[in-house]
């Protein structure tokens, strides 16, 4: 029997002894050598081989960022653990026509490896690529200086740690939402290191460093306490004229390995080209190898060996795999695939039984077992977890690894971004502060509940009650204003309406306002009611119960290569709660693009496989039913479940052959345009639809699949995003989830508007490939796209142009797509017909030609086709050269820029897009309800209904003024003692006191008191005796409403509870005289007293 993959580690045979005695020479001072070049996983092994024979750290040099991902990954799987580190390529070459943003997580990994190489000793492995190695870096000496290391219990003078962490790059802000950034306030100090996954909080007390926690950055709340922390520098970069090469941190007796130098010199050309160095009377070639001395001679402590490029190569006998993998380039059937496997499998168990050790390497633990019971492991095998990028085998050594994309046929994916060692890390919650009150300007429309429509002034003080106090100054119809003071900022929102017409403010105390506000009312009612209707016709439908997951899932979702975001995996449950119910589904997943909504369908689809139903997949158009066909494939491929699809890129004697397939149930998965829904498509025993784009297809479409959604269960996509207020007013009376978190390491799109030119192509286009990454070129006219072709490849010699557009026959498009998926082409120049969930992970550039001629939302989908893996993405937007056209359109466009943070879709959506979404889910007859009473209104109205309609209590709504005499509420208030205010030295930033006055306003119950005294406990240090006032106000005001009161208020040592016009609370005929003096004492003798009246009357209902 074969080992099993928990076995200890194994052992990777080395060179034989003649060639170890030959790499041993080669790394002896000065030496130099050249073996044959491989491929695959065998890099790794060579590296690994090569840094045993060394003295010093030997730095593996690949081609481009995508090379030495796979390098890395190969690595660690074959066991290079702690003794290897990585230093990539930031990507970001400084360039007179576009300055990218490096990722902090780059720069992180950078750093780390940088401060590493400064104290290393003896073996071990810097991978890193060609690019990193040119992109320079801050002298060693700024390093040390820069770094700080913190710990609990020891003395820092906070202002000093504070200036040092500004020079070195920190930048300081309001609240700390992305690394590299640091916020102070008071004795509280936050800062998020790039090296860190969570940010850090350092609370001090005096010079004394207290405690020190992580916390979420979206949350702004602390996670666990550490007791030391390293900061380094913010940044690599050096300052002004002071940059050195990266080598310059490496020991002396450090070794190189060149894989593929020839490889490598052309990716330095294009380094140097885009560096400004290239041009007709430099040589590359010349350049390269010049450098290549000066390293040598550098760090003539160790060798240099090259791999490849050149024919007196020594050959140190690895062999590529001759696996499965080639298969997959050309569509073979399932069942044709399954025999080839068999039929390698045994030549793989013949070779076993002649003394080979086979390896198998799977991505899970769930594949390994599946892999032993469907084929079992004779004597020999062995199956080994971890991911490798190709298998390879040591004929000398009678050894073989093979990776399961070898086996299984599958395509090579690209590097997996695991999850984090840690489990998770945050993410940069930059994007979602923006829809918050917090970031309210003046000048923008918001609503008040009693008023109507106005426009917000700013923060003023005023006198109210006698006393000067903060308050919210808002503008109505013929410069009326209204001032609103913080105890009653829940009464007001933010104003988003429909389309881009602006309301007309309304006039204080005009009808205009109620009638509008009654018409909202009715109209959520309504449509609660009929959702509600819905909901309940379908709960009374039997359907299918789908079965719990089989083991089979647990593999299928483990070999998903990137870590889950919180909303992903919430969908995912949703789903799977759905499908287990004996009511159909009809779920709508919500989210922006590349946020993972085609994983929740797999998974959905892969569940009901399982399960013996067969799954239709409707896609709006053929380029995504393509997309999804290979990426369903492609995720499946390991398991026996047969994939087809039907569109216009097969021909009809294809697309019968399917349909038959289907109708016998030989086909699991079916994914087609709206050709699925013709009369001659049956199912034998179809169990789950899903649909992508809905809002794409006509009314005809729809009613069918209205038909459809009482039978089967149904899934729905839709980019096009939904505000989270109105998905949270529809919990309960649609079935949805919305996906609002970003990947982890997805980076915003770096959005540039540029007038056409050559330069600016060329530019783009290199420093895309040079990264070994993809471009999309956009170009919307068939009839010039041959010329734009011709311009590319003049611009461009070397680099291989491919061309798509909607008027080619299916075959030629399907053939270039699957070439440019398979990385036979640089750059794909095509129309459109990218629009539409185009979803290449590669790449991470597109051009758009004519930017003026295409509608925001288009904008945006057509951008969001890169920025879908971890990599810096860059989207350039060309304009035409005329002067006067330029202009307006770059003002038009310009919007598109302002929204390039991630799940932009929220922010660009809240004008525009967001809105559109809301329709598309409220239907258009409720628009013009939105329009009138604004959007957060609306969502309030429609959730007070379905609760009051699904006879759940509603949140009670606090209105209870309260006006305590001996209370201070001015904002900077003279004396400390009587005090009840957020003073501004303890929350300096405007918008953000506004946003805890409004939490303090919006407190329904007791237990949100303790919780926001934590929240400013946690996130603004210790409360001030001003604050711990308001909060007890608060609780005033809950304990007084449920009494039934209206106000509450003090006048000299009278306490007067009021319940309603001239009417007062009195107790024996008389107001309640209260005996203490202190404004705490007061505070607590009426909180006593409230809370006597409220026993008083429970007594008196029991007696009753």
């Amino acid at each position: 029997m074969g080992e099993s993959a928990e076995q200890a580690k194994f052992n990777l045979p080395p060179p034989g002894p003649a060639d170890r005695g030959y790499l041993k020479e080669v790394f002896t001072p000065g030496g130099a050598g050249r073996v044959q070049e491989v491929e695959d996983a065998a890099r790794a092994w060579l590296a690994l081989a090569a840094s045993r024979a060394a003295t010093g750290p030997l730095v593996v040099v690949a081609e481009s960022s995508l090379a030495l991902e796979l390098l890395w990954q190969d690595l660690q799987t074959l066991g290079a653990g702690e003794s290897a580190a990585k230093l990539p390529a930031l990507n970001v070459e400084a360039s007179k026509l576009a300055s990218g943003q490096p990722s902090p997580d780059v720069s992180g990994e950078r750093l780390k490896t940088l401060q590493r190489c400064l104290a290393w000793k003896g073996r071990g492995i810097v991978a890193t690529c060609v690019q990193a190695l040119l992109e320079p870096v801050a002298a060693p000496d700024r390093m040390r200086q820069g770094s700080e290391r913190v710990a609990v219990g020891q003395e820092y003078d906070l202002d000093a740690l504070c200036e040092r962490l500004a020079a070195a790059g920190y930048e300081f802000e309001v609240e700390v939402l992305a690394k590299g950034q640091a916020s102070r306030r008071g004795g509280l100090l936050d800062v998020w290191p790039l090296t860190e996954d969570w940010p850090a909080r350092l609370e001090f007390f005096g010079d004394a460093l207290e405690s020190l926690r992580r916390f979420d950055p979206a949350e702004q709340r602390s996670r666990e306490a550490i007791k030391e922390l390293s900061i380094p520098p913010a940044t690599d970069a050096a300052p002004d004229g002071a940059a050195v090469a990266p080598t310059e941190y490496l020991p002396a007796d450090a070794s190189f390995l060149w894989l593929d130098p020839d490889a490598i010199l052309h990716h330095y050309a294009m380094s140097a080209e885009l560096a400004g160095r290239g041009g007709a009377e430099g040589s590359p070639e010349r350049d390269f190898a010049n450098w290549r001395l000066e390293l040598a001679r550098k760090f003539a402590g160790g060798g240099q060996l090259d791999a490849g490029g050149g024919d007196a190569a020594r050959d140190l006998g690895a062999r590529p795999c001759e696996g499965l993998a080639a298969l997959s380039a050309r569509a073979v059937p399932p069942d044709v695939l399954e025999r080839e496997r068999r039929k390698w499998h045994a030549e793989l168990a013949a070779r076993a039984a002649d003394g080979w050790k086979i390896e198998l390497f799977f991505h899970t633990e769930a594949g390994a077992k599946r892999f032993a019971a469907a084929y079992g492991t004779p004597a020999g095998f062995a199956t080994r977890l971890g991911a490798l990028s190709g298998g390879f085998e040591l004929p000398g050594a009678k050894w073989m690894a093979v990776a399961e994309a070898d086996f299984y046929g599958t395509r090579r994916a690209l590097p997996a971004r695991r999850k984090t060692a840690g489990g998770s890390a945050a993410r940069d919650a930059t994007g979602e502060r923006l829809t918050d009150w917090t970031d309210l300007r003046p000048g923008e429309l918001v609503v008040h509940v009693d008023h109507g429509i106005g426009k917000y002034l700013g923060l003023y003080e005023i006198v109210f009650d006698g006393q000067l106090q903060e308050a919210l100054a808002v503008e109505y119809a013929e410069n009326a204003r209204l001032y609103v003071p913080t105890s009653q900022t829940h009464l007001l929102s933010r104003y988003v309406g429909v389309g881009r017409t602006k309301p007309q403010l309304h006039a204080i105390g005009g009808k205009r306002w109620l009638k509008e506000k009654i018409a909202a009312e009715r109209a959520a009612s309504d449509l609660a009611a009929q959702m509600l209707e819905t909901q309940a016709r379908r709960a009374a439908l039997d359907g299918h119960a789908f079965a719990k997951d089989t083991p089979w899932q647990f593999d299928f979702e483990q070999a998903f290569p990137y870590a889950e975001t919180d909303d992903q995996l919430r969908a995912i449950a949703d789903v799977k709660r759905d499908m287990e119910s004996k009511r159909p589904m009809d779920r709508l997943i919500c989210g922006d693009v590349g946020y993972g909504k085609t994983e929740v369908a797999m998974r959905a689809a892969f569940k009901a496989v399982m399960d013996g139903k067969q799954v239709a997949v409707l896609v709006p158009t053929t380029v995504l039913a393509q997309q999804h066909y290979e990426t369903f494939l492609e995720r499946m491929g390991r398991f026996p479940v047969a994939v087809e699809m039907v569109s216009r890129f097969r021909t009809k004697a294809e697309q019968a052959a399917v349909l038959a397939r289907a109708a016998q149930k030989k086909v699991d998965v079916l994914i087609g345009t709206h050709r699925l829904l013709q009369r001659d498509v049956k199912f034998a025993d179809l169990g789950l639809v899903i649909i992508d784009e809905e809002q794409r297809f006509g009314v005809a479409a729809k009613e069918h699949l209205k038909r459809m959604r009482e039978m089967v269960d149904v899934l729905t996509l839709s980019a096009t995003p939904i505000p989270r207020t109105l998905y949270l007013s529809l919990t309960g009376a649609r079935d949805m989830s919305l996906i609002q978190t970003p990947p982890r390491e997805r980076l915003a799109i770096e959005t540039y508007i540029a007038q056409d030119s050559d330069e600016l192509v060329k530019e783009a286009v290199l420093r895309e490939v040079n990264r070994g990454g993809q471009v999309f070129v956009l170009h919307n006219r068939i009839q010039t796209i041959q010329w734009m072709k011709e311009r590319l490849e003049r611009l461009l010699p070397g680099i291989r142009v491919g061309v798509g557009h909607g008027r080619m026959t299916e075959k030629t498009l399907a053939a270039v797509m699957h070439r440019f998926v398979r990385r036979e082409y640089d750059v794909l120049l095509c129309t459109t017909i990218i629009e539409s969930g185009v979803d290449i992970p590669n790449v991470n550039t597109i051009l758009i030609d004519r930017a003026d001629r295409f509608g925001m939302a288009d904008l945006y989908q057509l951008r969001g086709r890169v920025g879908r893996s971890k990599q810096q993405a860059y989207a350039y937007l060309l304009l035409p050269r005329h002067g006067a056209l330029f202009n307006t359109a770059r003002r038009r466009i310009s919007a598109i820029k302002r929204h390039t943070s991630l799940g932009a879709g929220f922010k660009l959506a809240l004008r525009d897009l967001e809105i559109r979404g809301a329709g598309n889910v409220l239907g258009a007859a409720q628009s013009g309800h939105i329009a009138a009473v604004g959007f957060d209104l609306y969502c309030q109205l429609l959730n007070r209904t379905v609760a009051r309609l699904k006879g759940e209590a509603e949140r009670p709504i606090i209105e209870v003024a309260v006006h305590l005499d001996f209370l201070d509420l001015t904002p900077d208030p003279e004396r400390e003692e009587n005090a009840a205010v957020i003073p501004r030295a303890y929350v300096e930033d405007e918008s953000q006191r506004i946003g805890m006055y409004r939490k303090i306003a919006g407190i329904s119950f007791e237990s949100e008191v303790d919780a926001l005294a934590e929240e400013f406990r946690d996130r603004f240090g210790p409360l001030p005796a001003a604050t711990k006032r308001l909060l007890a106000i608060a609780r005033l005001r809950i304990l007084a409403a449920g009494l039934g009161l209206k106000s509450v208020a003090t006048d000299g040592d009278r306490l007067l509870l009021g319940k309603g016009r001239d009417e007062f609370h009195l107790v024996n005929g008389k107001h309640i005289r209260l005996h203490k003096h202190g404004a705490d004492e007061r505070l607590a003798e009426i909180d006593k007293r409230l809370r006597q009246l409220a026993g008083g009357r429970k007594k008196n209902g029991r007696e009753a």
